[in-house]
């Protein structure tokens, strides 16, 4: 251990000793590194003799790992690395899958007329192709006279309805009650097979037994577009049933406003009656006087809710 004198101390003597003797490599008792204490030309030198060293160890590593082809047997060697390098990049081929052998379709059994207008109504195509494959009858009917285009129409199977008319299934076909499928296509507002069987030449203006024409039933249903194909296509707008009702009659009797405006820009009368010698106007007056009774007999009702 060295002593340091007061002389020194005051001096700085040995202060400026370890100073130098720093800046010469002595080691740093602090363990500071010693490259910032170097010069700039030093720090250069020392940084360029690094990346010489670094170059000259890459251009060892790549020529030790060139192959020389200075013979055939050299050549040889190069060509079998190189196809063993693609051989271990190889994607192996995929095995063919087996092919599936078609499964033998079962063959459906005959089917009855109950089944063939089961299917009719529930779409079931195969069935309906079974049948008519096998001869039956398309206007075959249950007994209330209901036919499979019947049931195709209500449910609003296009396809069928198509394959029924093409095997030769009649537009007029009637049920019990004289409808015929233009009725059944009405009630259940299916415009685009009210516009096929029409097309097929289906009567717009057909009658029931109550004489409701398909113009009636489209009304009562509230399906104005319907409606508005039926007039479009000749419909009588002013037709009357039994009870002398015509569509506008209906119309106000179900609320269908919609249905009413169409049948008053189509130019329905106003001036018919019904055989209880109602017109539209006065039939909507009783439903309000009606409406209006029934709501003044519940005031100050116990139940009646203020």
């Amino acid at each position: 251990m060295d002593f340091i004198s007061i002389q020194q101390l005051v001096s700085g003597e040995r202060a400026n000793r370890k100073v130098v003797e720093f800046g010469h490599g002595v080691p740093d008792p602090g363990g500071w590194s010693s490259d910032w204490r170097l010069g700039p030309q030093e720090a250069v030198a020392r940084e360029k003799l690094k990346l010489e060293k670094e170059k000259k160890k890459k251009l060892e590593r790549f020529n030790s790992s060139r192959l020389t082809l200075d013979t055939m047997k050299d050549l040889e060697n190069l060509v079998q690395r190189r196809r063993k390098k693609r051989m271990r990049h190889k994607v192996p081929p995929r095995e063919p899958e087996p092919i599936a052998e078609p499964q033998p379709q079962v063959p459906l059994e005959p089917v009855d007329l109950e089944m063939f207008l089961k299917a009719a109504a529930e779409n079931q195509e195969a069935l309906i192709d079974k049948y008519l494959t096998d001869g039956g009858d398309p206007n075959a009917h249950d007994k209330l006279h209901r036919t499979a285009l019947h049931w195709a129409c209500l449910k609003g199977h296009r396809q069928l309805v198509n394959k029924l008319l093409a095997a030769g299934a009649a537009t007029e076909a009637r049920d019990l009650l004289d409808r015929t499928p233009v009725f059944w296509a009405c009630r259940g507002g299916h415009l685009d097979i009210l516009k096929l069987l029409l097309n097929h030449g289906a009567q717009v203006n057909a009658q029931d037994k109550i004489w409701s024409t398909p113009l009636h039933v489209a009304v009562r249903m509230g399906h104005s577009d319907c409606l508005e194909h039926l007039i479009e296509c000749g419909a009588h707008i002013n037709a009357q049933d039994k009870e002398g009702d015509t569509a506008l009659h209906e119309a106000v009797r179900y609320g269908h406003h919609r249905a009413t405006k169409l049948l008053l820009l189509y130019g329905a009368k106003l001036s018919m009656k019904n055989v209880a010698s109602l017109t539209p106007v006065q039939l909507a007056r009783d439903w309000q006087r009606g409406i209006r009774e029934a709501l003044q007999a519940h005031v100050g009702h116990p139940r009646t809710r203020c």
